[in-house]
């Protein structure tokens, strides 16, 4: 006796395969909404720690931390601290170097070697402006290798005097100075776009040249 033909399925999808078919959509399109969101979040984020108020209070830090522990190498051959300013194109509007004081590697925790750190404001042709902070050893295989770290992008404008026997001076040294020193504080003025500008003085605490211990401990040894 013959079997009775099977019934060919019709061409198409279930109602299930239809629904599973969704949910997989669904899932992809919620993976890829978070993996979107979270780029985002940290383009925003890196925007603020360059752009905006944010920046500008971390850059002020920054600069005042590091100018409170400007030092005078011992040597006279060089100005521990430079300030200019200039309206060339091309060049810096303004730029501060100094000398810190920085461990050279973890192996001579007793010594310390000196770096040059130079903060530098660019302005663009559109009016934006960078402040960049270059710091490049003054001894070792780096020394020809700076390394340098934006801080603040936009349009800001940074202000800095040397301020010294209660005069405030745009360039560092005095054009009539006949010995290298530091100044005793320098004053700060950070302006934003409709933002209140960030002011602040900093003193200069150490103004002598450091010596290591290991420099120090000889010397005593010495005697008379």
């Amino acid at each position: 006796m013959p079997r009775p033909a099977r019934h060919a399925r019709p061409p198409g999808y279930t109602m299930v395969e239809l629904l599973l078919a969704i949910a997989l959509a669904v899932l992809v399109a919620a993976v890829l909404a978070a993996l979107i969101g979270g780029l985002l979040a940290s383009g925003e984020k890196q925007a603020l720690r360059l752009h905006g108020p944010v920046a500008a209070r971390a850059a002020i830090r920054t600069l005042s931390r590091e100018i409170a522990c400007a030092f005078a190498p011992p040597t006279n051959s060089l100005p521990p601290l430079q300030l200019a300013t200039a309206t060339d194109p091309g060049q810096p509007d303004v730029e501060l170097s100094f000398f810190l004081p920085t461990r050279p590697a973890a192996a001579l925790p007793h010594l310390y070697d000196v770096e040059q750190v130079s903060y530098r404001v660019l302005t663009e042709r559109d009016g934006q402006s960078h402040l960049l902070r270059v710091s490049a050893p003054c001894s070792g295989p780096a020394t020809n290798a700076p390394v340098t770290n934006r801080l603040l992008h936009g349009k800001f404008e940074l202000v800095i005097a040397a301020v010294t026997n209660g005069a405030a001076l745009a360039v560092w040294p005095p054009p009539d100075a006949k010995e290298f020193g530091l100044p005793n504080a320098l004053r700060l003025s950070l302006s934003l776009a409709g933002e209140p500008p960030l002011r602040t003085e900093v003193l200069i605490q150490t103004a002598v040249g450091l010596r290591s211990p290991i420099e120090r401990r000889q010397a005593n040894d010495a005697g008379p």
